[in-house]
C-alpha cells in the first residue's frame, strides 16, 4: 500500500461483513455473531461450513458430489468424531439418531 500513488482508490468489496463493536459485546453469542459470521463466510467461500455427525458425512458422500469441508478434512481421512455411548444417547435425544437398542 505504501508504494500506491496518493489518489490510487481502494478496489470496491464484493461482499462486506459487518459487526457491532463496544465493550460489551459477546463475541461469543451464536446468533449474534457466530451465525452471521459463518454465513458470510460460507457465501464468500460457496460451500458449507457446519460439522457434522459421521452418520450425516456418510450420507453427504452417497448423495452429494462435493462434500462439506468438515467432511473432508475428519470423516473422510478417518479423523471423524470419536463416538461414545454418551455422545450416542445425545444424538438420539437430540432426534439426530435413531435409537436401535
Amino acid at each position: 500500500m505504501r508504494l500506491r500513488p496518493p489518489d490510487w482508490p481502494l478496489p470496491r468489496p464484493d461482499a462486506i461483513h459487518h459487526i457491532v463493536e463496544d465493550f460489551l459485546t459477546d463475541w461469543t453469542a451464536p446468533n449474534a455473531h457466530i451465525l452471521p459470521l459463518r454465513r458470510f463466510l460460507e457465501n464468500c467461500l460457496s460451500t458449507d461450513l457446519r460439522n457434522f455427525f459421521a452418520e450425516s458425512c456418510f450420507l453427504f458422500a452417497f448423495t452429494h458430489q462435493k462434500l462439506p469441508p468438515f467432511c473432508q478434512q475428519g470423516y473422510v481421512r478417518l479423523q471423524g468424531l470419536v463416538g461414545s455411548q454418551e455422545l450416542r444417547h445425545h444424538a438420539v435425544q437430540a432426534g439426530l439418531l435413531q435409537d436401535y437398542t
